[in-house]
């Protein structure tokens, strides 16, 4: 039995087959033809489907197209509506005896992949923010359900090939409906928008959604059975499955996590046996009669994110699972779309109608709870946007629904290009119009924040970022150096960086795990539990708000920019990261770095920790050295030093060096800027023996360089300014080897400068106000406030 395409092209087959043993052919010298055999063929499909999606890739990402796009034209190309016509190429390519071998590998491939997305999500944290959305997310379900429904019910007609009775409308309706998780986080990790606003909503919302999908999943099991005592049975099955992944499974991964050393990867045993064990899960779903995702899925939901479990097998598996395996499960998709099975332009009509029905009733939820939750009206039609995407989630039941015979060809291809166009239409939208740069339309408004223009009186709010024990001395050190007194108290906001996969949904959250007793405390309570010992014995007011950030490095900047503009805090500290491997083009590490420098609207001090270990509790003492060329960021440098010079324990040497030969009119104002800053400094500092205030003239860079090698290892810390108000400075900046230094700070932090003793602190103030407002006003308008 056999079906074909109009053109006489086999799509499909039942027949009896010739299996041979040999899998790969001997070699060329036998004249035999290799894709006779399995394996070089399912090579072959591995290295078209890569090969022509990169191609599409290239050609379409000017235009906005996410991948998914790329590899859905990609599997419809190397399928039967396109290269498939040729009778030859579709024989050699999708031979009957390989169809068992790419449907399994297909299979395994998507369902790993919902297990590796699923590790991803921090499931606490998004309950915690269902919590403030769960009614906008119940709308988001019921207003699209009941409009799609109405459809379906009105417009069966245009579905030929439907059987009465068949449940393919209903089915269609709510997988219509649901917003899926693993599907919108991708689709928001490739715009680089997980860490914002609309991402954090969108991503409790679908949180939300799959809770009611895993319902559906279990009145499904139920429905299927065929008396009503195996459907308890089964009912009671799944239940009892999901418990004991709750309940046993979860807890022997902890036990995992605490055989593992602290720094360390997790055994590879143990990964392969967490592995075989998603693996035993999915057989066991299967046989209750759920399907195998539901297991990898639950699966994925109780492994622990982050390091060490959540990061070691992620990193194991993401990229071999991403560009090798994942596509075959397109290539799968394309064999059965056949778009010359399109013949009932009605049909294609009506999912039209569907897919517009489904976003009004989102766009009405969204917009009905838009003022509640303080939305702007755009930001709420982007929102709903966001939750009308559609991907793997609704490919892999289509497919299923095809091979349960629920649809025809035509059906399905219907299904597949109308997920095409729904991603090709949105998520261009999407790009343009939502900018995180300008979610707050109050903080551009407001201006920027720094020291500068930061009352002396009053409580100094300071956030600070710490990678790992080793940043804790040195953030204390600097701490007490600003001289916490009763009319200057300082609010730390001790932000503790956890790094994980690439596409987590990044969460800042207060911590408060320190405040348990644990037989082996973590990292983050180490680092917290230190702050808190400070606060205690400092001799000045200290309050400390500890924070744990969890996120791929490239999202931490936007939550963190956030709370900044919350507090009001005008001062950011940032490690910069010692490894030379973290800091090449494209590492990640370095990338939080520089993103943060351009989006917090306050001064960012990046600290070249050098592991000051100056005892806070006993005697404190601190030898700092400012470089004050010319600046806006240099200004910030000084005012640094006008807080620190308050406390008796630390010495501050003030290097002003002036470059002669510069007579332009932006130098000038600078100049006079710089001035008069400068002798304010002076004059509060007249009788202070604590402070000491040299000036140097140089005619060009190398004389500036040469009267700073007297920093040489003299002092705990030196702090300058990132950019300087002088063109040959400037021109330099291009050529330093870590730009988001500077060309003063990047020749500091260098070890044969520095001597691995001496700390560095490259602050770098945001743009003024009124370039703030010209950026403000480029911008679109699509945003939250």
């Amino acid at each position: 039995m056999a079906s074909t395409t109009p053109n006489g092209t086999l799509i499909s087959s039942t027949v009896c087959v010739f299996l041979n043993k040999n899998l790969h052919y001997n070699s060329m010298f036998w004249k035999e033809n290799p894709l006779n055999h399995i394996f070089p063929v399912l090579m072959l499909q591995v290295i078209l489907s890569v090969v022509v999606f990169r191609v599409i890739h290239v050609i379409l990402r000017p235009l906005k197209q996410p991948k998914l796009v790329c590899h859905l034209l990609a599997g419809v190309i190397l399928g039967p509506s396109v290269l498939g016509r040729n009778k030859t190429y579709m024989e050699n390519m999708f031979p009957a005896k390989e169809e068992v071998v790419i449907a399994t590998m297909s299979q395994v491939a998507s369902n790993l992949y919902t297990f590796i997305v699923c590790i991803k999500m921090d499931t606490v944290m998004l309950t915690r923010a269902a919590k403030h959305t769960w009614k906008l997310g119940l709308c988001c379900l019921a207003f699209p359900i009941v409009l799609i429904v109405s459809v379906d019910m009105a417009k069966q007609h245009f579905f030929p090939g439907l059987n009465p009775g068949n449940p393919f409308p209903v089915q269609f309706s709510v997988v219509s409906s649901l917003s899926y998780f693993i599907v919108v986080t991708r689709a928001l990790d490739e715009l680089n928008l997980l860490s914002s606003e609309l991402g954090r909503i969108s991503s409790s919302i679908t949180m939300l959604n799959e809770m009611v999908s895993a319902a559906f999943v279990i009145i499904g099991v139920a429905t299927v059975q065929k008396e009503a005592k195996s459907a308890f049975l089964a009912v009671l099955s799944l239940c009892s499955f999901i418990v004991f992944a709750l309940f046993v499974a979860r807890p022997m991964l902890y036990w995992v996590i605490k055989q593992t050393p602290k720094g360390k990867p997790v055994k590879e045993s143990h990964v392969v046996t967490i592995l075989l064990s998603t693996f035993v899960m999915g057989v066991t779903t299967d046989a209750i009669g759920a399907s195998f995702g539901g297991a990898f899925m639950v699966m994925g939901f109780i492994t622990p994110d982050g390091p060490p479990l959540g990061t070691t097998i992620i990193r194991k598996s993401e990229l071999i699972l991403y560009e090798f395996f994942l596509p075959l499960f397109f290539v799968r998709i394309g064999y059965f779309t056949d778009l010359s099975a399109i013949k009932n332009w009605g049909e294609c009509a009506t999912f039209a109608t569907i897919v517009i029905v489904g976003y009004i009733g989102r766009l009405i939820a969204c917009l009905v709870f838009a003022s509640s939750m303080n939305m702007r009206k755009s930001t709420a039609v982007l929102l709903s946007l966001v939750l009308s995407l559609q991907g793997l989630v609704e490919l892999i039941q289509s497919i299923q629904w095809k091979h349960l015979q629920l649809i025809d060809d035509q059906t399905y291809a219907t299904s597949v290009v109308s997920i095409i166009v729904v991603n090709a239409i949105i998520t261009p939208i999407i790009e343009i119009l939502y900018k995180p740069a300008v979610e707050n339309f109050d903080v551009l408004r407001l201006g920027t924040r720094s020291l500068g223009t930061t009352s002396n009186v009053g409580e100094l709010r300071i956030i600070t970022c710490i990678q790992d024990e080793d940043n804790v001395p040195s953030i204390i050190s600097l701490l007490e150096a600003l001289n916490p007194q009763e009319i200057s108290p300082i609010c730390a906001y001790v932000i503790h960086l956890v790094a994980v996969a690439s596409q987590s949904v990044p969460t800042l959250a207060p911590y408060k795990n320190h405040l348990r007793k644990f037989v082996r405390p973590s990292v983050s309570d180490n680092i917290i539990r230190a702050f808190l010992n400070y606060s205690e014995h400092s001799k000045g007011p200290v309050q400390i708000q500890p924070f744990q950030m969890i996120s791929p490095y490239k999202y931490m900047h936007q939550p963190i920019s956030r709370l900044s503009d919350r507090v009001h805090a005008p001062l950011i500290i940032v490690p910069f990261f010692k490894s030379e491997e973290a800091h090449n083009i494209d590492g990640t590490l370095r990338i939080f770095n520089t993103n943060i420098q351009a989006t917090a609207k306050c001064t960012v001090g990046l600290l070249v920790d050098r592991g000051l270990r100056s005892s806070i509790l006993t005697t404190f003492s601190y030898n700092m050295a400012v470089i004050f060329i010319s600046g806006g960021d240099d200004r910030e440098a000084l005012a640094l030093a006008i807080r620190a010079s308050c406390q008796p324990n630390v010495s501050i040497t003030v290097f002003r060096i002036n470059l002669r030969g510069n007579s332009t009119l932006e130098y000038q104002i600078e100049k006079e800027a710089d001035n008069a800053l400068f002798r304010d400094f002076e004059a509060m500092n007249v009788n202070n023996g604590s402070v000491e205030c040299l000036e140097w003239m140089a005619d060009d860079v190398e004389e500036v360089m040469k009267a700073l090698r007297s920093l040489k290892s003299g002092y705990d810390l030196v702090v300058v300014g990132k950019h300087h108000a002088n063109p040959e400075l400037q021109a330099l900046e291009s050529w330093v080897q870590y730009s988001e230094l500077g060309v003063i700070g990047d020749a500091i932090a260098t070890l044969d400068f520095s001597g691995e003793k001496m700390s560095v602190l490259v602050l770098e103030h945001h743009l003024h106000d009124d370039d703030n407002q010209r950026k403000f006003d480029n911008c679109s308008y699509f945003s939250f406030t």
